[in-house]
């Protein structure tokens, strides 16, 4: 089973591609890409249920953030760079989305912005996601950034690969930047994922002056 895109009921003007924390064989595998559809949903009363409803409200409440309340909640529409289930990677590390499946969710992407040509913005989360955004051709191309984004040998070659940067930092020189599309009429925002919303702790001593610039964006 591939999780489904959440699509938005009115004509998309936010796509956000993320990077899910399920992406593999499990039994909380989600139904919609980052339990997104728990938004529209009344709060349940099953702690399990409650937790997707969390997660899926801070999902919201980060676009909403950052976009200045400038698009409705049926207005995005959301989906991930990989919908398919993958390998679980080592405890403690981080769920490596292989080159066929980047590949592959980068079409789709692609055959998104064509059937929804409304969509104005793009919320593109996490390092992995945007590393092969940029490399496959969406937006930009920041050679800094590519470099420093790319998979270490040592998660690739493991006997279990996961997901290890050479420089877990790079997120830091492209967040915030607002990029024009490759072929597409739309801006792309790298943004983190949305775990890491509310900015709390070390992210808000890094990002703060990130998430400022993408605001004054939405100001104009």
């Amino acid at each position: 089973m591939r999780s489904k895109d959440l699509k938005s009921a009115q004509p998309a003007k936010v796509l956000v591609i993320g990077e899910d924390s399920n992406l593999q064989w499990s039994d909380t595998a989600t139904e919609y890409a980052m339990f997104a559809d728990y938004y529209f949903r009344s709060f349940p009363e099953d702690h399990g249920e409650r937790s997707r409803n969390v997660e899926a409200r801070n999902l919201f409440n980060h676009i909403m953030y950052v976009t200045l309340n400038n698009f409705k909640s049926d207005e995005i529409y959301i989906t991930n760079l990989c919908n398919d289930y993958l390998e679980p990677a080592p405890k403690g590390k981080r769920v490596l989305i292989p080159e066929e499946k980047a590949i592959k969710g980068y079409e789709h992407i692609k055959w998104v912005l064509e059937q929804n040509p409304t969509i104005e913005i793009v919320l593109s989360m996490s390092l992995q996601t945007n590393y092969w955004l940029q490399k496959l051709g969406l937006y930009g191309g920041d050679e800094t950034f590519l470099h420093g984004a790319q998979p270490r040998r040592v998660g690739l070659e493991s006997f279990e690969p996961y997901y290890q940067p050479v420089d877990g930092k790079s997120l830091r020189t492209i967040c915030g930047n607002v990029y024009d599309a490759i072929n597409f009429p739309v801006k792309v925002i790298p943004i983190l994922p949305a775990k890491d919303y509310p900015l709390k702790d070390k992210n808000l001593e890094l990002f703060s002056a990130a998430y400022e610039n993408i605001r004054s964006y939405f100001r104009k």
